[in-house]
């Protein structure tokens, strides 16, 4: 899947500039975080025609609201973001009507997801509503945390949870009759980096690290718990040699 840049939400104007500098600190927030590894599911962020020279607020238009920006990254990546992904053109000619607004680039937001600046009440909400040649629809709108909790499952949202009780650090467990854990040798913050990148080979998950194979198990929700997976099948190795390399 992808994530669209509305561009009908910046098509409205903040009363202060103060507000508008706010809502696009959220909006770049917001785009950092759906890029991270965290959400597995989404591609890539693109964005059709955005006009920088808007004013966002009176007498303030969104590009010196950008070059105002202290942290140079941050100018950097909505610059980026907002002006270098090219434009768009839909290849059928068909458009979507936001709000009695036009947009080309938010009719691919049909099966993925808007990214939008709060700009008005109805781009606050976790679905937007448009119309292509009359037809009505819903586009799934990403414009808060509180929205990427709500879809958090059909973005691939992963959470590491530890099992210390069954998984121990440095040796294998037994945790029942019959029973042992193999043990888990990644800190937290690594075990998460590594469940984010790791793939599907039949209903499980597995990832390689520093030539050791780890597996993860779903415990509900996005929630997964991870172990060292030293007797995987020559066939799962050799899938996840392809993907994390040999070492």
């Amino acid at each position: 899947m992808i994530a669209v840049v509305n561009d009908v939400s910046f098509q409205y104007q903040y009363p202060t500039a103060e507000k508008a500098v706010q809502s696009v600190h959220e909006f770049l927030n917001l785009c950092v975080r759906v890029q991270r590894d965290e959400i597995t599911k989404i591609d890539r962020i693109e964005t059709g025609v955005i006009d920088t020279q808007v004013e966002i607020a009176p007498n303030y238009r969104l590009m010196k609201l950008i070059q105002e920006f202290r942290e140079r990254e941050e100018r950097l990546f909505l610059i980026s973001l907002l002006t270098n992904r090219g434009t768009y053109q839909t290849e059928d000619g068909y458009e979507v009507e936001i709000d009695g607004k036009i947009s080309q680039i938010c009719k691919k937001g049909i099966d993925n997801f808007l990214v939008s600046l709060k700009s008005t009440k109805i781009f606050e909400e976790p679905v937007v509503y448009g119309s292509i040649e009359n037809k009505r629809m819903k586009l799934r709108n990403l414009a808060g945390d509180d929205h990427i909790h709500l879809y958090r499952k059909e973005l691939g949202v992963r959470h590491y949870i530890p099992n210390d009780k069954k998984h121990k650090p440095d040796r294998e467990n037994s945790y029942g009759k019959g029973k042992v854990g193999s043990r888990m040798d990644l800190n937290d913050a690594d075990a998460s980096e590594l469940l984010n990148k790791a793939i599907y080979v039949g209903e499980r998950l597995y990832g390689k690290k520093d030539g050791t194979y780890y597996a993860f198990q779903h415990e509900g929700d996005v929630n997964y718990h991870g172990y060292r997976a030293d007797d995987l099948e020559e066939n799962i190795k050799r899938q996840l040699d392809l993907v994390f390399g040999n070492r």
